[in-house]
């Protein structure tokens, strides 16, 4: 089998290869509990749903920029639940990214990070408009999320006024992000990638700025463009944070065809 090929400049030349700098980062982040029968068949296989957590999710609306990669501010929603699953015998536990949404805030700014997060790591990105009232990181703020004339999550942050708790950030266990990167074959016959990868942080990069809780709501269930149904029963713990990183290449952790 041959192993090296050429490829033209042309195929690859649209966007900027890793690694991506994204200084002053900043995300609101809600973790809250939902039924977990409406979470059957929520995760690929492979992974599984971690003994106390199973109905415990994780929103975050983040505003990203990397301008030495040329690419502009924009909106990111992320949904996940923790997850673990087993590499070469050892257990690895994760958060489990299910579904990433990108909204523009200047024009056309989500073009280049969908287009890599899709064609360099294969996340499961896609666009949404965001409606965001207020300052991110100053005060209280509104965000509405809709795809298709669909209102798909309304969340509001407010300051918090209650003491700070010493273990913030901590309501769902820690671990890498799981992705699922799924490519169909083009002749619809099966598929060209299908596997589970985890993105690569450059290490030393990540530098906490800034980080408080906030009193978080979700007004409402939350919407997958699946259709897909996420009932909001309690939230745990909301949080608001500022921070420099660097994102680069990932790691496969399972390939499902080979």
């Amino acid at each position: 089998m041959k192993k090296q090929f050429f490829i033209p400049n042309e195929i690859t030349s649209n966007f900027d290869r890793a690694d991506y700098p994204f200084p002053d980062s900043e995300v609101y982040a809600i973790a809250f509990k939902t039924d977990k029968a409406a979470l059957e068949g929520f995760l690929p296989e492979g992974l599984s749903y971690i003994e106390g957590y199973e109905d415990t999710m994780l929103l975050r609306i983040n505003r990203f920029e990397s301008t030495e990669k040329k690419i502009r501010p924009y909106w990111e929603s992320v949904i996940s639940i923790p997850a673990s699953m087993e590499v070469n015998g050892e257990t690895i536990i994760g958060e489990y990214a299910a579904q990433l949404y990108l909204g523009s805030i200047d024009p056309e700014s989500t073009v280049s990070p969908i287009l890599s997060g899709q064609l360099l790591y294969g996340y499961p990105k896609r666009e949404a408009l965001f409606s965001v009232k207020g300052e991110f990181g100053k005060g209280d703020i509104n965000v509405v999320k809709k795809r298709h004339g669909k209102t798909l999550c309304n969340v509001d942050f407010k300051a918090w006024t209650s003491e700070i708790p010493a273990n913030l950030g901590t309501a769902i266990p820690q671990g890498p992000m799981l992705v699922c990167k799924a490519i169909p074959n083009v002749s619809g016959n099966g598929w060209d990638v299908l596997e589970i990868n985890a993105p690569g942080v450059v290490e030393g990069s990540l530098k906490v700025k800034d980080m408080r809780p906030m009193e978080g709501k979700i007004n409402g269930d939350i919407l997958l463009d699946s259709g897909r149904i996420l009932p909001v029963k309690e939230v745990i713990e909301s949080y608001y944070m500022k921070f420099d990183w660097i994102l680069t290449w990932g790691t496969t952790l399972h390939n499902y065809i080979k």
